[in-house]
């Protein structure tokens, strides 16, 4: 069921003015991203051609892999997903670029891009091995690994100058500013636009205090409005010592997606309960491919935009239409040089202010996934030893010079060294984690199927609640656990014949809860499901299939007259 204050809703085909307009605005804000390349072209000094070559790849791979979400499986996602470069990448692909230059670069991106494709396709068989205290210590993570670059950018540093320029420094202060109070003060129209507001606001800035000189505004008129982009496939070249971090890094990118695929699920389904992981597993699709495209053209990793989930909110446009047109309005802008040309020379101060602003909102996104989940103690030593791990390179500059070739890059990354570190600590401390308990429930003898819904979900809440804070599940993941069992069950009361008596066993394990009913009375109306599967009547499946759709798989078994239900959750 779409959001019905949605103008126009997933399958909706705008006309196509609008549907233009709509995707004007998310392509413009694609290319305010360009950014992110632009922040690892200056930190690698790039000429002027070979950024504009960079940035012009970039562009080609975000609207590739835009367009592509408008496709239905097993092309694309069949969604409104915006690709843009990732700063996820920012701190791999600088490194990328030091040791081989934009060649290495490209071979991480064809990495990333394979790593993400097969992650999709395993990805129901993996997502435990990325619990959100995971995600959280990557994201934050994320957030440490770009202060230095961009506050070293926004002093105006560089290795043969380290002496704080202060008109860089008033740029970067300008431009944040403005970022910053239209975040806070803006109106929700007006925060969507608080980056490039503050973009504008630090050219301006820059070239009232000489940072940008005639040679900037010649440049830009120079420039043809309209020309074919020279682009050439790019020959990678790996460093091998770049293997193990650009496959963490990859892992990294394809949990960030499915977070953007969820809120973007979210606004498709009004009554969303929890993720659909096939439309998860081609929107992770799409993004690999996007990666192989700039690889193959010589650009940096894309993934899905947050910020473009956010526009698709706002203007109460969702239909996948947009996607199609953002990706051809995106590719637009590769043949247009003035376009390029004026993001090349963005003034470095900018950009560094930017990357700052980034890093806050990753440092404070990862502290609030870390949170969403009730800490225990296994928990708590996951998230510490990570973070200690992924700092210590930070803290102590070439303490790792001494550690084999391949593993250095993994463990002087803030960034890899705590997503690894926190990956490996929660499967270990996993061992002995789960926590059982058994209890009988007692139904009342009560026809009003509401009422009995009350007291079953009441005593069910009881019983799970202090377990689950025991093991630290999500508060979220069982609330929904214990809304659908005590539907489920209410409603079988009703229309079964089945004792007062149910024996409750429960089994939670982090992100998995298994409850167990059994009781004595008529056999179920489905065997084992992923949907479900009858063995009796129709009109009785359809009473209890509401409920049961939302389970993620249901194991049934009958004995004669005693019944067992098998009800498994994952978060």
């Amino acid at each position: 069921m779409s959001h019905p204050n949605y103008l126009y809703a997933l399958e909706d085909r705008p006309p196509l003015l609008n549907t233009l307009i709509l995707g004007l605005q998310h392509a413009v804000l694609a290319l305010v991203f360009m950014v992110y390349p632009l922040a690892v072209a200056q930190d690698l000094n790039l000429s002027s051609q070979m950024t504009l070559d960079f940035l012009t790849a970039c562009v080609i791979a975000s609207a590739a892999s835009t367009a592509l979400h408008f496709f239905r499986a097993p092309i694309g996602s069949g969604s409104l997903a915006v690709e843009i470069p990732t700063p996820i990448f920012l701190s791999t692909a600088i490194l990328a670029g030091t040791m081989g230059g934009l060649p290495a670069l490209s071979a991480v991106a064809l990495i990333s891009g394979v790593v993400e494709i097969g992650f999709a396709r395993l990805l129901r068989h993996v997502r435990g091995l990325f619990p959100a205290e995971v995600c959280g210590v990557a994201v934050m993570l994320l957030g440490v690994s770009i202060i230095k670059p961009g506050m070293l950018a926004s002093f105006g540093l560089s290795g043969s100058n380290t002496v704080l320029h202060s008109a860089s420094l008033i740029t970067a202060l300008a431009t944040l500013v403005t970022m910053t109070f239209i975040s806070i003060f803006g109106s929700k129209n007006l925060k969507l636009i608080a980056l490039a507001s503050g973009l504008v606001v630090g050219v301006l800035c820059a070239a009232n205090l000489g940072l940008l000189g005639a040679r900037y505004w010649d440049k830009i008129l120079a420039a043809p409005i309209v020309a074919l982009p020279a682009v050439k496939l790019s020959l990678p070249h790996l460093d091998w010592s770049l293997l193990p971090l650009s496959i963490v890094m990859a892992l990294v990118l394809s949990v960030d997606n499915i977070g953007m695929l969820v809120g973007i699920q979210r606004q498709q389904n009004l009554n969303w309960q929890k993720i659909d992981l096939q439309h998860a597993s081609d929107g992770i699709q799409v993004s690999g491919i996007g990666d192989l495209v700039a690889g193959l053209f010589g650009g940096m990793p894309t993934g899905i935009s947050s910020a473009h989930v956010g526009l698709a909110h706002a203007t109460g446009a969702v239909s996948r239409m947009i996607a199609l047109a953002a990706g051809g309005l995106i590719l637009i802008a590769a043949f247009a040089p003035k376009v390029l040309i004026l993001i090349s020379l963005m003034p470095r101060p900018v950009v560094g202010a930017v990357m700052v602003y980034t890093a806050i909102y990753m440092v404070v996104s990862g502290m609030t996934l870390i949170l969403n989940r009730m800490l225990n103690e296994r928990r708590v030593f996951v998230i510490g030893f990570a973070l200690v791990l992924g700092l210590t390179s930070a803290l102590l500059p070439g303490v790792y010079q001494g550690a084999p070739v391949l593993m250095r890059p993994i463990l002087e990354s803030p960034l890899a060294m705590g997503t690894l570190a926190a990956m490996l600590l929660t499967q270990l401390f996993r061992i002995g984690a789960s926590v059982r308990s058994h209890r009988e429930l007692q139904l009342s003898s009560t026809a009003n199927e509401s009422l009995q819904e009350f007291e079953v979900n009441r005593a069910l809440r009881g019983a799970l609640e202090s377990i689950g804070a025991e093991v630290g599940a999500a508060r979220a993941f069982l609330d929904r656990a214990i809304d659908v069992t005590s539907e489920l069950l209410a409603t079988l009361r009703a229309t079964t014949s089945m004792d007062d008596v149910v024996l409750v066993a429960t089994r939670v394990e982090d992100s998995r809860l298994e409850i167990c009913l059994s009781y004595a009375g008529d056999p179920v109306p489905f065997t084992e499901v992923a949907g479900i599967d009858a063995e009796s009547g129709p009109s009785l499946l359809a009473q209890v299939s509401r409920s049961a759709s939302h389970v993620d798989r249901i194991i049934s078994s009958s004995n004669g007259r005693y019944q067992r239900i098998v009800l498994i959750y994952q978060a």
